[in-house]
């Protein structure tokens, strides 16, 4: 196996000058780097990155916990953030939770043991003690899509509070005026503020606030289903629906079919968008913003914690807007 050394030999430089090529860590002219990357590719060299990490305790690696990677906008803001860590030379392990505790708990304690840099996390519902354990012990974190509520951290994420009132004051005015909301759990920070819109925009209406239209769900189209029939069941039943995730959608669909009723009954509109909704018959009303975006932004925000660990706080709050389908 060939060391750093031969490298060195066969590119007729020093180990120092092969070191700063494969690890971009300063300036080697160019006639120097094509030496040296030619002598890597001819002796098949290839760095010892546990040796390295064992030395460094860096590996240039990022952990992301997601909790699915089905639903397209989770697969999108992934897309972003690997971009964004592939172009700054680090590679990514994927988590997933399936948003179970347990599982996030297993995962977190896996990319610690792996000495990841930093951790790009969209938490799981429920209480938040090993997060707050990870931001107190220094390591970089971010919080993607959904940001803690018992702690202060570095997150990006989608202004929930005013999406959520923007929904509901297009909704009130088209009309409507029992309007129901499947959300993610009320653990999360994501759908206290969803509700909080929801409240707030029915009480600036004059409107009454009946907390039997709200429901909680995980993003699966089977629970999407079952929240949407619980939601259909009430008297009265609501006269449109606001989803928390376009992933939802087949589920909020297939249980309107199973009522005999369509989306011209019951009006839905997504806290999530796509061109896809533009095929609905009718089509669906959406917010758009983009996924990738926020990855992308999630990951320039991380690579500044590795870099200054002692900065403060930073909080990205993405604002999207109302995609109106008619």
């Amino acid at each position: 196996m060939a060391t750093i050394r031969d490298v060195a030999e066969k590119a007729d430089v020093s180990t120092a000058t092969v070191s700063a090529v494969l690890n971009r860590s300063s300036y080697v002219s160019p006639e120097l780097t094509t030496r040296v990357k030619k002598a890597v590719a001819e002796l098949d060299y290839f760095i010892n990155e546990v040796a390295r990490s064992l030395q460094t305790r860096k590996t240039r690696t990022v952990g992301i916990l997601t909790p699915n990677i089905s639903n397209p906008h989770i697969a999108n803001l992934v897309r972003g953030a690997e971009e964004r860590l592939k172009r700054s030379g680090y590679s990514i392990l994927l988590g997933i939770t399936y948003d179970l505790l347990k599982e996030q708990a297993r995962i977190l304690s896996l990319f610690q043991a792996k000495l990841v840099d930093g951790l790009l996390v969209c938490s799981a519902p429920g209480p938040e003690d090993d997060l707050i354990r990870i931001v107190e012990s220094k390591k970089p974190v971010v919080f993607l899509a959904r940001p803690p509520q018992t702690f202060e951290a570095d997150s990006v994420s989608m202004d929930h509070l005013k999406s959520s009132r923007m929904v509901m004051e297009y909704l009130i005015s088209k009309g409507h005026s029992r309007i129901g909301v499947i959300t993610v759990s009320l653990s999360l920070s994501v759908g206290v503020r969803r509700v909080e819109g929801w409240r707030r925009a029915l009480q600036k209406a004059g409107l009454s606030v009946d907390q039997r239209y709200i429901v909680e769900a995980g993003a699966s189209a089977e629970e999407a289903r079952r929240a949407t029939l619980q939601l259909l069941d009430l008297d009265p039943r609501p006269t449109a629906i606001y989803i928390g995730t376009i992933a939802m959608l087949p589920g909020v669909l297939g249980a309107l079919r199973e009522r005999n009723l369509s989306p011209d009954d019951v009006q839905i509109v997504t806290s999530h968008d796509s061109e896809l909704l533009d095929y609905m018959s009718p089509p669906i009303t959406g917010l758009h913003h983009s996924p990738r975006e926020m990855g992308i932004a999630a990951a320039d925000l991380l690579l500044k914690r590795i870099r200054h660990p002692n900065r403060p706080f930073q909080k990205i709050v993405i604002r999207p807007k109302l995609n109106i389908r008619v």
